[in-house]
């Protein structure tokens, strides 16, 4: 199984990689924006993220239902990303890697 991501959330992702490469191993790298889906954590662990970061979902489950609504985000994103590792084979977080991703390639806008 592999996941699709928008070229321009993979261009920030690698422009940050190379930011991030000259302090490897001296900073966590931390995946924030966009996560919404159990599949967009895989995605951002498959390029390299050690950890996620969910502000809006938390936000709109507090909103919503208060600490219950946080946590039942929180469990719907754990359901969803098991289910996406289990589907691309994946028995543990160590298991996602890079061959998990492929984006498509972006079509020229204008032949100008």
């Amino acid at each position: 199984m592999s996941l699709y991501f928008s070229a321009c959330v993979l261009a920030d992702s690698l422009y940050k990689r190379y930011v991030v490469g000259a302090v490897e191993g001296k900073v966590p790298d931390l995946f924030d924006g966009g996560i919404r889906r159990g599949t967009d954590v895989f995605k951002a662990l498959a390029i390299g993220a050690q950890a996620v970061l969910i502000g809006r979902p938390a936000v709109y489950g507090l909103a919503a239902k208060g600490e219950y609504g946080v946590k039942r985000v929180i469990e719907m994103l754990r359901d969803e990303l098991e289910l996406t590792m289990a589907l691309s084979g994946c028995p543990t977080l160590n298991h996602i890697s890079r061959k998990h991703v492929r984006t498509k390639p972006e079509r020229p806008r204008s032949m100008l």
